[in-house]
């Protein structure tokens, strides 16, 4: 029986869940060996040469892009593909794996936030109240649910690396509205990368330079970076792209709430971790204060795009 294309995307989508929060996993194992900067800059590298094939495909001249625009391709490179995943890997030091799988819940909440502010788009008053139910879950993530914690300030700093990742996440995909870039991967895309690369590229001949044997790494750990190139970096998009396009940004966005449902099973599963109460009852108010701001979120009436 041939499968729809409904049906291929929600297959898709799922597996992009799936490699999502596999990237909380290796590369938790990957940062105890490589600097998160180096591994951040592995992940550009390694998609850049997969998006290579499309550009050479296409014979179009993607870096006309950065001639017109350079200023706004430096700054997305800046924080689409160096600061956001370099937050997630400085969080991913920390063994947290459930706590981090929870902030990553917050990007369409933030995504929101950043609307009001650069686009001019305003809240309704259920959103306000989903904004504050998600805020006040993701201070019990940050204080570990203990009150302590809390009047004497010491944050789990894994978990605001991850918010901040979060929130150069949001920047990054309102600013792609604001400015009206679309980047495909045989274009702007591939420049992006490109950009991220350079940026990234000094930083990584200090750290390892200045180590006995640089890019000595384990052979567990070059299968987690070809992991998190090869998955995040390519093939994650492109499941996105086109699940999206097919059900519609709305729908595809719901299966963002999976990850941490994966990422808990595989920190449980593989790593014994436990499952503690302000986890549960934290990442509940997250998730349901962020369904409850998303829901109400005013959309354009035409058809969505898919996210990049």
């Amino acid at each position: 029986m041939k499968l729809n294309k409904t049906t291929l995307a929600y297959g898709a989508l799922l597996l992009a869940m799936m490699i999502s929060a596999g990237n909380f996993l290796f590369g938790n194992l990957a940062v105890k060996e490589v600097h998160p900067v180096v591994l951040t800059f592995w992940r550009c590298l390694i998609a850049a040469v997969f998006v290579l094939p499309l550009v050479l495909r296409g014979r179009s001249n993607p870096f006309r892009h950065f001639q017109s625009s350079w200023l706004r391709i430096v700054v997305l490179a800046c924080i689409g593909v160096v600061a956001t995943p370099w937050f997630v890997y400085s969080a991913l030091q920390s063994n947290d794996l459930i706590d981090l799988g929870a902030g990553y819940t917050s990007v369409p909440l933030l995504t929101i936030l950043f609307s009001t502010m650069l686009l001019n788009e305003r809240l309704r008053s259920a959103q306000y109240l989903g904004v504050a139910i998600a805020l006040s879950g993701a201070l019990i993530f940050a204080f570990r649910g203990n009150f302590e914690n809390l009047v004497n300030f010491n944050p789990h700093l894994a978990f605001l690396l991850m918010i901040a990742s979060n929130a150069c996440r949001g920047l990054y995909l309102v600013l792609l509205k604001k400015w009206n870039m679309q980047p495909k991967p045989e274009e702007g895309l591939f420049v992006i990368f490109v950009v991220g690369i350079a940026v990234l590229l000094p930083f990584v001949l200090v750290f390892e330079v200045g180590t006995l044997q640089p890019f000595d790494y384990s052979w567990q750990v070059w299968g987690s970076i070809l992991f998190i190139g090869v998955g995040m970096g390519a093939i994650y998009l492109h499941l996105l792209n086109f699940g999206t396009h097919e059900v519609g940004a709305s729908t595809a966005s719901l299966f963002a709430y999976l990850v941490p449902i994966l990422v808990t099973v595989e920190a449980v599963a593989l790593r014994g971790m436990d499952l503690q109460v302000y986890q549960g009852v934290g990442g509940v108010l997250i998730i349901g204060g962020v369904l409850i701001a998303t829901r109400f979120h005013l959309r354009p009436t035409a058809t969505d795009h898919p996210p990049h």
